[in-house]
C-alpha cells in the first residue's frame, strides 16, 4: 500500500484538497490536522530580560573563593556514597 501526503483545507463540512487533486470514490484516507501554534504570551519584556541579564551579571562576577579546588561531582559521589565497594 503507497502513501501520499495531500494537502488541502476545511469548508463546509468537506475536506476540499489543493491543486485540483481527485481521488476515485471509496478510497480510505487518513486526515492529520495542522494546528497553529499559540503564541507564547510569557516572553520577557525588554525590561524584564534587562533585570534578568543583569542579575545573571551579578551572579557572574561573584568571585570564586576556591579558584584551586578540583572537587568535582564525582568526588563528591564518592563522599556522600562511598566507592560501590
Amino acid at each position: 500500500m503507497g502513501f501520499m501526503e495531500i494537502v488541502g483545507h476545511y469548508q463546509n463540512g468537506m475536506i476540499i484538497p489543493e491543486n485540483g487533486i481527485s481521488l476515485p470514490d471509496g478510497t480510505q484516507v487518513t486526515i492529520t490536522v495542522r494546528t497553529a501554534i499559540p503564541k507564547r504570551d510569557d516572553a520577557m519584556s525588554d525590561e524584564e530580560r534587562q533585570r534578568y541579564l543583569a542579575a545573571l551579571a551579578r551572579i557572574d562576577a561573584v568571585p570564586n573563593e576556591n579558584p584551586g579546588d578540583t572537587f568535582n561531582a564525582a568526588d563528591h559521589d564518592r563522599v556522600l556514597y562511598g566507592d560501590g565497594s
